[in-house]
């Protein structure tokens, strides 16, 4: 009977580790974080509550092994999923990457990618999910094809610019792989989408030129940009926040969008705040080359970074406030288990002892009585 409790405690103790390291250390980490200090409404329209995150880098069937692929979805499932109950935001940005294989994989394969993609970040009823598509998707500039980028388009509804408006805010996502400014299909049909963009927003100022033929917008306010790619910079010195050692030196359409694709993203929508992923790795930058605020956000997934995290943001029509999330840490969950099932073999271990112990005294005392009987 000892026994039989022995092992029940045993599988009890390790049941609840991997309930508290698989499912309770995601609420319990994400508490610590909170929605930043709401910004003044404007014009009575509340902030938009916006939770943003990038590279996600779901693995493909090429390269992606079983259980790497179980443990990291499952990872991200769990955290977007607790941050969905915990936070309820009213838009989810995915910047970019969402695939790892996006570019390699045929028509059935991709359409597999997708239905996982919405399983896994499935988001409550009234909370909207917008991807922005990014170079693991389609590919590189030099590499992707028009097939590519229109069957992400199909499948997202996003296309090369897009404009998002909610209660006057306005987003732009771009596709970074075609600010290339080369001249390419791509890029001629997303340079022409933003001057139609462009076009909205002068006329939006009271600016424009042939305004009936263009688009009403209901509320003008700077837009912010999204993108996979983050504005060029030289290198990560210009990070006041960052959780990464610097880099020293970016490489144009490469790690950054151009200097030239940075510069006419300025001259023709005039941001306020950008928004990027790309590097894998947090920064923040008070000014950029566009003098706005710029936050590079780090992966979402622990096969990039061992601590990942995402962004949360309160936009109203002129301010924004921005809170930095952590997510758990992958050597924590790693030494917890550790500990833990060392603490509970070798609590299993002294107990064992101790019954085995008291099963020698019950065996000697028996033989004793046995020795008497006999005489």
């Amino acid at each position: 009977m000892k026994l039989r409790n022995l092992l029940f405690r045993l599988l009890a103790g390790a049941l609840c580790q991997v309930l508290f390291n698989e499912f309770f250390v995601y609420y319990l980490v994400l508490l610590e974080c909170q929605w930043p200090t709401k910004p003044h409404p404007v014009n009575g329209q509340e902030p938009v509550k916006v939770m943003l995150l990038a590279d996600t880098h779901l693995l493909g069937p090429i390269h992606g092994h079983w259980f790497d692929k179980l443990r990291r979805e499952w990872q991200m499932h769990r955290t977007f999923q607790s941050a969905m109950t915990l936070f309820r935001p009213e838009a989810v940005f995915v910047l970019g990457d969402i695939f790892d294989e996006g570019n390699w994989v045929n028509q059935k394969e991709f359409d597999a990618y997708v239905d996982r993609f919405r399983k896994l970040f499935h988001t409550p009823e009234g909370t909207q999910l917008y991807s922005i598509v990014g170079n693991h998707d389609i590919g590189f500039h030099y590499a992707t094809h028009p097939y590519l980028t229109h069957r992400f388009g199909k499948a997202f509804n996003n296309t090369g610019v897009t404009m998002t408006s909610i209660r006057g805010v306005n987003f732009v996502t771009i596709n970074s792989v075609a600010m290339e400014g080369d001249g390419c299909q791509l890029c001629e049909t997303a340079e022409k989408e933003l001057r139609g963009i462009s076009a909205i927003f002068k006329c939006g100022r009271g600016v424009g030129h042939g305004c009936k033929s263009v688009p009403k917008l209901e509320e003008y306010s700077r837009p912010i940009v999204l993108q996979h790619y983050p504005m060029y910079r030289e290198s990560d010195r210009a990070c006041q926040e960052y959780d990464a050692p610097q880099i020293e030196l970016y490489r144009e359409r490469w790690e950054v969008i151009s200097k030239e694709s940075t510069d006419l993203i300025g001259e023709l929508i005039q941001p306020r705040l950008s928004f990027s992923g790309h590097t894998h790795h947090y920064c923040h930058v008070a000014k950029n080359r566009l003098g706005i605020e710029e936050y590079t956000l780090a992966s979402f997934s622990w096969r990039n970074k061992n601590n990942p995290s995402f962004v949360l943001a309160q936009i109203s029509q002129s301010e924004h406030t921005i809170a930095r999330c952590q997510m758990p840490v992958e050597n924590t969950i790693i030494n917890i288990y550790l500990v833990g099932g060392i603490v509970l073999v070798l609590s299993s271990i002294v107990r064992l002892g101790s019954f085995v112990s008291q099963l020698r005294m019950f065996s000697r005392g028996g033989r004793r009585e046995y020795r008497k009987l006999a005489k």
